[in-house]
């Protein structure tokens, strides 16, 4: 071991070894500083280490037989070799010894390049991130996975679909096997082109393991590239596939078997034969089926109809087709191709469960029969228990039937398979707002705004809480977080400037308000001159109603649905409360008399609203009868829903403090409000004025909640006021139009 070392030290391997090693850490270093801003994730760092590792015993071998000196590259002498002091000139045998070294380090070199510029990169935005608490991560579940879209390194862009068609049919293959916990696709696909860390993704997912990679298509060639990782971005395993393009199914499963063989390695994987369709045909469903995710309905139908047609016996397209031509309240002619198509897949597949939970699905919605749907969606959950689609159906058919309870469970269980999907997340978090549950119904929004790119409805729910809650400077916060956001404001202009404006307008800050409303009325970065701001601002969004000029909120409305050339009457509820609280109780009733035709709908604030305020009008012009009549009937209603234990929003108890204060019981008008006001009702700057508490507007009590209210309001406009100190708002909202106008470019 002695002579080892020394002729080690005679060689300089050390030292070799030492300038190879501190070359290898100083290159990490600087990858690590690079990569991230380039796009590239943890698993690129990855590749690069072990590329560093695998070279490391190339430079011990070029060690021991060479040296590099002022010469150049020499040999360097045998131990029984004498030392003549001169550099030994090299052979033959040595030029065909450093070519080989040299090739292999450019292949490994070659290697990891290719790995690294094939690894999917992300985009990072260069808008202010907002200070808003994150949710506790989730518990891992053991053997748990989420399948990461792969990246699209094809020349052409439109591969785009076919990467994440790749990606979901392995996701799928994995969800076979069930031992593992498979996170849906809506959640994992959340974080397509984002620069979240893997720990990161880990963590609002709740897994062990990830999956990720790329696909590289030119014409019938075939390159896909997968890498698993661990919930601190270590690489566990990796390959690449070099194929034909009809082997695209063939890699699906190689991939997802050697996947959950290394997570579990006593698995063994067991698959049925299953149908392999036209090639044509899986690319049209592939691009139908993206389609379908993104609620594209009418372009998802032309695609897969194209499928079918291609392939009648493709029995997943069938499935597809079915759904696609069942949603968005479709005509006879749809509902009866929809149907027809579902059937169509049952003969081909009698098993299928994606087409059984369709057959659900039809049941539920159109034909309205909700035991029958519960039966067959149960059945599909027993086949496929991952299949969130069908939780989310049979949460509506038990809802329907009065199983909130069993609605509930089975929800909590959609949504850790599935924590990200905003359909289910949204409806859980309400229900669970409604049984009071506030701190459970935060946790799911907030964690769903962590998302890179956050679904549009989130930002308004969270916006929605925090104003039911009484958390204004919060409400602020997420209000601006969504005007900030220029994939949601190009999408929804007016809806991002409203809900800022109002939250500023709750805080009594007018000038806020304007500087809000001016960027607003500037025209549309795509060019579109119609002023969509102006249009929806003036009609939900009142600043004279809520400052209590309500003559002119009237004029106002009537001017801006004139531009829209309908008749002021078209929103029967919004005119007649502002026609009631302008004094013109003759029209304020002609207008709201529809109500009275139709049950109530304790779900929807402004209806209650109105119906109050047609009943006042009743009472001022002399009708007490009829105004008693209509507040009775709906104190019993809001009374059920009191008692039932599901009326936890200040906006619900506050419309019931007012429907008896207009009966003219005082004392429980001032216990209900109470009630509101613990529950976090903040609105009085913009409720102030209403004329329906008139009677109430000297009594003690009631001034001292008011004036409990209007301090909370004012200490957290003076807190809005401190974070925004060195802000400018409406420079960040031309940046937002300003990176718009680029996208439109």
């Amino acid at each position: 071991m002695r002579g080892l070392v020394r002729e080690l030290r005679r060689r300089k391997v050390f030292r070799m070894a030492g300038f190879y090693i501190v070359g290898a850490w100083l290159v990490m270093q600087a990858a690590d500083v690079f990569f991230p801003a380039w796009g590239l994730p943890d698993a690129a760092l990855n590749i690069l280490l072990i590329a560093a590792v695998v070279g490391f015993p190339l430079a011990l071998v070029f060690g021991w037989f060479y040296d590099v000196t002022t010469h150049g590259i020499v040999r360097t002498p045998a131990l029984d070799e004498p030392e003549s002091g001169e550099t030994i000139p090299l052979q033959r045998t040595d030029y065909l010894v450093l070519a080989a070294l040299a090739g292999i380090a450019v292949f490994i070199v070659f290697r990891a390049g290719t790995e690294i510029v094939e690894t999917p990169r992300v985009e990072v935005d260069d808008l202010p991130e907002e200070a808003i608490d994150e949710a506790p991560p989730l518990k891992k579940l053991p053997n748990s996975i989420a399948v990461l879209p792969f990246a699209n390194v094809s020349d052409d862009p439109a591969n785009e679909y076919f990467c994440d068609g790749i990606s979901e049919e392995i996701l799928h293959k994995l969800g076979e096997f069930r031992d593992l916990h498979v996170i849906g696709r809506t959640s994992s696909f959340a974080f397509k082109g984002s620069d979240y860390r893997i720990p990161k993704i880990a963590s609002l997912l709740g897994v062990q393991y990830l999956l990720q990679g790329s696909v590289r298509k030119f014409e019938d060639e075939l390159r896909i590239t997968a890498q698993l990782v661990d919930e601190n971005g270590v690489q566990t395993w990796s390959s690449a596939f070099d194929r034909r393009y009809e082997d695209v199914f063939a890699i699906q499963t190689e991939i997802a078997d050697v996947v959950a063989m290394t997570i579990l390695p006593k698995i063994v994987p067991v698959h049925d034969r299953t149908y392999e369709p036209d090639l044509k045909a899986y690319q049209h469903y592939l691009l139908g089926r993206e389609y379908l995710h993104q609620r594209k309905v009418p372009d998802a139908r032309k695609e897969l109809a194209k499928a079918v047609e291609i392939d009648p016996n493709f029995a997943d397209a069938q499935a597809e087709y079915g759904i696609s031509m069942l949603m968005w309240a479709p005509d006879e002619t749809q509902r009866a191709a929809g149907e027809q198509a579902i059937q169509r897949a049952l003969e081909l597949a009698p098993g299928l469960p994606r087409a059984r939970a369709a057959e659900g699905m039809q049941l539920m919605y159109w034909s309205q029969d909700y035991a029958a749907a519960e039966e067959v969606l149960r059945r599909v959950l027993a086949d496929d228990p991952n299949m969130v689609d069908a939780m989310n159906w049979l949460f509506t058919a038990l809802l329907n039937q009065g199983k909130e309870d069993e609605g509930i469970q089975l929800l909590d269980r959609a949504l850790r398979i599935d924590p990200m999907h905003p359909a289910i997340a949204g409806n859980l978090a309400w229900t669970y707002f409604q049984m009071g549950r506030l701190a459970r119904t935060e946790e799911i929004l907030v964690r769903l705004s962590e998302l890179p790119e956050p679904n549009g409805l989130i930002y308004s729910d969270l916006i929605q809480f925090y104003h039911q809650t009484g958390r204004l400077v919060e409400m602020v916060e997420h209000a601006r977080r969504m005007a900030f956001d220029p994939v949601f404001g190009q999408r929804f202009r007016a809806f991002r400037y409203s809900e800022l404006a109002s939250a500023y307008a709750l805080l009594n800050d007018w000038e806020s308000v304007e500087r809000v409303a001016e960027q607003g009325l500037k025209p549309a970065p795509d060019g579109d001159s119609r002023l969509e701001y102006d249009f929806w601002i003036r009609l939900h969004y009142q600043p004279e109603s809520w400052r209590g000029r309500f003559q002119e909120a009237v004029e106002n409305y009537r001017s801006v649905m004139a531009t829209e050339g309908w008749p002021p009457e078209e929103m029967e509820q919004e005119y007649g409360v502002l026609l009631a609280l302008a004094g013109d109780h003759a029209a304020a009733k002609q207008v709201m008399a529809p109500l009275e035709d139709r049950p109530a709908d304790l779900g929807d604030g402004s209806e209650i609203s109105a119906r109050q305020a047609l009943a006042w009008s009743y009472s001022v012009t002399g009708r007490n009868d009829k105004a008693v009549g209509l507040l009775q009937e709906l104190d019993r209603l809001m009374s059920d829903v009191a008692s039932n234990g599901t009326m936890h929003r200040s906006e619900q108890l506050f419309a019931y403090a007012r429907n008896a204060a207009l009966l003219g019981q005082a004392d429980l008008a001032l216990d209900r409000l109470q009630r509101a006001v613990d529950a976090g009702w903040r609105d009085y700057y913009v409720d102030q004025h209403d004329p329906r508490w008139g009677a109430l507007k000297g009594d003690a009590r009631y001034q001292a909640l008011m004036a409990e209210v209007k301090a909370d309001v004012d200490r957290q406009r003076a807190e809005v006021a401190r974070l925004e100190a060195d802000e400018d708002v409406p420079a960040l909202l031309d940046k937002v139009r300003e990176k718009q106008q680029a996208t439109a470019d």
